[in-house]
């Protein structure tokens, strides 16, 4: 079949190292290994050539990047101007990027003329809903969020009635809707979603990549992390993902056994933060910051680690598919997280795995 895969939030490089990059191309390569023919339309592909390259499909990288960060830079200088409040993504710059995507991707469908359309849902996506309309093609939505949600607590949104009316309308026309947790399934259905025209389908892990018997010696060498009890996390560093209450938990550890190590791998707008409490709290040579790297190199990262963490704090809703779950699972990692979510349907407590309260540090230092 010929599908045509849609990505249009300008925030997901799909040749690049986050859990959203990453999850576009596991999945893209998936349906190749099909025999399907996939043709992608992205906002944002550092490397198309590359990638036609790697995966054997066609990259139809958009411009609306650049016009998006063009747009934002002149309506945050209106708003400092005028004196007005100062936002990151305005909604209007969003939407305009969306429609921009929608002609760039019509001019790609009808010259593909695909069998369905695939998309990654994000804020404003109007795109896959407006071709399956116009071309009379099947619209298969991945939903791995409530965006509204998330932007309205996490930056705001200029117009949250449209908003959330639009997510709404972009769900209930879709022919057939994936979600990553049965949390995102009761979302769906309450917003008028059909139940039977949902699939939960959790986020997992190529299994050749993701290996047990692969060997962590070689980047505990290089770490100079030989001798050492290495609890270790992969993800972003973002406050919803709880690496400052590993952090806390790990000083009570490493009170009790100085040999313990905390090994952070990633990247992300709190590190400064968590540097600075590592400093402050005298643990500068208890904690290694590898930063972020490509992702056929995690599993040699976890294979360093003796026991590997999914923390979270205390949150009101918790809809994720943590990928650094499966990660560690797969590696046989011995493996921390809390309870919360889809996770405690994936973790049973003491049979392959440790569970915690969310936001009990106490209970996770106690774990590890």
């Amino acid at each position: 079949m010929k599908i045509l895969y849609l990505s249009s939030d300008p925030g997901i490089d799909v040749a690049g190292r986050s859990g959203g990059s990453v999850h576009i191309r596991a999945l893209v390569r998936a349906l190749v290994g099909l025999r399907h023919q996939v043709t992608l339309v992205s906002s944002s592909v550092s490397s198309p050539a590359a990638l036609e390259k790697e995966m054997g499909i066609q990259v139809r990288a958009t411009p609306v990047a650049k016009l998006n960060r063009a747009l934002g830079w002149c309506i945050k200088n209106t708003e400092r101007v005028m004196g007005l409040h100062r936002r990151r993504n305005p909604d209007a710059v969003r939407l305009l990027h969306n429609i921009k995507f929608l002609r760039a991707a019509r001019r790609v469908a009808r010259e593909l003329r695909p069998d369905f359309v695939y998309e990654r849902y994000s804020l404003w996506g109007l795109a896959g809903g407006r071709l399956s309309r116009e071309l009379s093609l099947p619209l298969v939505l991945e939903v791995n969020a409530p965006l509204t949600y998330e932007q309205e607590r996490r930056a705001g949104l200029t117009l949250p009635r449209l908003a959330r009316r639009v997510e709404r309308d972009i769900w209930q026309k879709a022919d057939l809707i994936v979600a990553v947790s049965e949390q995102l399934r009761a979302d769906l259905i309450a917003a008028g979603v059909a139940p039977d025209r949902i699939h939960v389908l959790p986020n997992a892990v190529d299994p050749f990549l993701f290996r047990e018997d692969l060997d962590g010696a070689p980047v505990r060498q290089r770490l100079g992390l030989d001798g050492r009890f290495v609890v270790g996390f992969v993800g972003t560093f973002k406050p919803w993902h709880g690496v400052d209450l590993l952090l806390a938990a790990f000083r009570e550890l490493h009170r009790e056994d100085a040999d313990a190590h905390l090994l952070l791998v990633g990247h992300g707008p709190s590190r400064g933060e968590l540097e600075t409490q590592v400093s402050r709290a005298g643990l500068t040579g208890a904690v290694t910051f590898a930063g972020s790297v490509p992702h056929e190199d995690v599993p040699q990262y976890i294979a360093a680690m003796d026991v590997a963490v999914a923390p979270a704090p205390v949150l009101d809703r918790f809809y994720y598919s943590p990928l650094k779950l499966f990660e560690y699972m797969a590696m046989r990692r011995p493996t921390i997280a809390a309870r919360i979510g889809q996770v405690a349907d994936i973790v049973i407590d003491e049979v392959n795995g440790l569970l915690f309260e969310p936001g009990d540090t106490q209970g996770l230092a106690s774990a590890a």
